[in-house]
């Protein structure tokens, strides 16, 4: 009977071992953009999880095969199992490294900032995330920030994750404290063209863009946001005026790595007049109330130096951007007041997607 069915476990058996390897990469890795727009982070989680399971059968599958196939077979039979087992093989190194997100967007090894003078940095044009908690200014290119997607640190004495989609071309910063422990996150990939980190305690998946765990033992947690300025020195002083001013610097894992992200800070997207997937807008959401400010109508139609707006019984304003890269500071009822109103620019197909009720501005 095993020698009737013999090609039937070795082809199975390849199926099951390839499996994994192949969802994985369809499902978190932008091979297939459409693929991304599909909800399959569930199936994508059960499917990581149970991978060694699968390889494990399969292995023993093909085993079962070729011990029964293997004497009477010709030259070229053999020659294709062989050619079988290296295309698996290739697939799982593939996965692991070349195609593997948390190795082409590599954590960094040390995280180290360099103290600045902020009277002699006034005229540098990087732009960066900055957190100001107690006292300290700590800036991360969001160039440097792109490749590694997450950056984990601690600013004024409070431990924070310093994050950044490229496929949404937006940054959040969050507390990587879970219930009063301090947390460690690497990548997996993405879903919905937004990271996925996975907290190493319980293997818990979060999306990037909320800070929401979706699936795994902590589903439904989501994590406590730090507010960030994303800016020059010179913007970051103008709002916080910090006396303690430092910038993350690469280390020597991540040397050139990172020069495909160089420039990022000034990528604009699809500055047509239509609202694309890839339009940036300014976004804001004050106690799960949204709203989407598109940067094409902010720049090229409206008229109004000041954008002031009422969102949920908050009144905003901000300047308007003349430039697509013009940074955006959103301050409650007046530019004078002082109090900072959390924004985020994004990618619409994002906004949108995570902020589904979402309005859009227009000037009155």
């Amino acid at each position: 009977m095993l020698q009737q069915y013999r090609w039937s476990f070795i082809l199975l058996g390849w199926f099951f071992i390839i499996f994994p390897a192949l969802a994985l990469g369809l499902t978190l890795m932008p091979i297939i953009p459409a693929m991304q727009e599909w909800d399959t982070i569930t199936f994508s989680y059960v499917v990581y999880k149970v991978q060694y399971l699968s390889i494990g059968i399969g292995i023993g599958l093909m085993l079962i095969g070729i011990i029964n196939a293997w004497p009477t077979l010709r030259w070229w039979w053999r020659t294709l199992i062989v050619l079988l087992i290296i295309i698996a093989g290739g697939m799982h190194y593939l996965s692991r490294t070349e195609a593997s997100a948390e190795v082409m967007f590599n954590e960094p090894e040390s995280v180290r900032r360099v103290q600045l003078d902020p009277s002699s940095a006034m005229s540098d044009t990087t732009v960066y995330l900055w957190v100001y908690l107690n006292g300290q200014a700590a800036g991360y290119p969001l160039d440097l920030v792109a490749h590694h997607h997450k950056i984990h640190d601690t600013v004024g004495g409070v431990p924070v994750l310093v994050t950044y989609c490229t496929m949404c071309h937006t940054g959040r910063v969050y507390s990587p404290l879970i219930d009063g422990k301090r947390e460690t996150f690497r990548l997996v990939g993405a879903n919905h063209f937004n990271a996925i980190f996975e907290d190493v305690s319980t293997g818990s998946w979060w999306y990037q863009a909320t800070g929401e765990c979706v699936v795994g033992p902590l589903s439904g947690k989501v994590f406590s946001d730090i507010p960030f300025i994303q800016g020059t020195v010179s913007e970051m002083q103008a709002i916080t005026r910090a006396r303690s001013v430092s910038a993350f610097v690469p280390d020597a894992s991540t040397a050139d790595k990172y020069d495909w992200s160089r420039g990022f800070a000034q990528r604009v997207g699809d500055t047509t007049q239509t609202l694309g997937k890839r339009s940036l807008v300014i976004g804001i959401d004050i106690n799960g109330d949204s709203r989407a400010y598109p940067l094409h109508y902010l720049v090229t139609r409206s008229t109004d130096s000041l954008i002031t707006d009422t969102i949920n019984a908050t009144t905003i304003v901000f300047q308007r951007p003349t430039s697509f890269t013009s940074p955006v500071t959103v301050f409650r009822d007046s530019l004078s007041s002082g109090v900072v109103i959390q924004s985020y620019r994004e990618y619409w197909h994002s906004w949108k997607h995570f902020h589904p009720t979402t309005t859009t501005f227009k000037s009155p």
